[in-house]
C-alpha cells in the first residue's frame, strides 16, 4: 500500500536588506557576506519558528553548512530569504536557505544545526517543543 503524502511545513520569507559595504572589488555582494546574510534569515526563521534566539541555555550550533553560489548578489535588486527545515533528527536538524534576487536563486545553503547540553557540550536530544515547532517548518522532497 502507497504511503499517504505527507503535509509540508511553511517556508520563512523575508526581505533582506543590503549595505553598500556588502559588495566587494567585483560589484557584487561578497561570498563570506553572503553566508552571514544566510546566518541571519536562519536566526530570524528560528526566532519565528521556536519563539527563542541562540543562547546559553539550549546551545545550537553549526556542525556543517554547504553552499552553493549560482549568480551574484548585487546590491539595488530586492534580496529575498526562503527558509526551511529540511530534515529533523534525534539531535539535529537541517536548515534549507536560499536566497533569490529577481525570483531567482543566487545562494542555495544548507545547514546541520545541533543543540548541545549547557553542561557537557555533548549532543543532546530534540525536546517536544523543538520538534513541534521545526515540525511546522519541514519540508521534504516529493518522491
Amino acid at each position: 500500500m502507497a504511503e499517504a503524502p505527507r503535509e509540508q511545513g511553511k517556508k520563512f520569507s523575508r526581505h533582506i536588506e543590503l549595505r553598500w559595504s556588502d559588495q566587494d572589488a567585483n560589484g557584487h555582494v561578497n561570498n563570506a557576506r553572503a553566508i552571514t546574510l544566510v546566518e541571519e534569515a536562519r536566526v530570524r526563521a528560528a526566532l519565528q519558528w521556536t519563539g527563542t534566539i541562540p543562547n546559553g541555555a539550549r546551545p545550537r550550533v553549526v556542525r556543517s553548512l554547504n553552499v552553493d553560489f549560482f549568480r551574484p548578489i548585487n546590491y539595488g535588486p530586492e534580496l529575498w530569504a526562503h527558509v526551511w527545515i529540511s530534515r529533523i533528527g534525534s539531535t539535529s536538524y537541517t536548515v534549507h536557505h536560499e536566497l533569490h534576487q529577481h525570483d531567482k536563486a543566487c545562494v542555495v545553503a544548507e545547514t546541520v544545526i545541533v543543540q548541545l547540553n549547557p553542561d557537557t557540550q555533548k549532543p543532546e536530544p530534540l525536546d517536544d517543543h523543538m520538534r513541534q515547532a521545526l515540525g511546522a517548518a519541514l519540508i521534504t522532497p516529493q518522491n
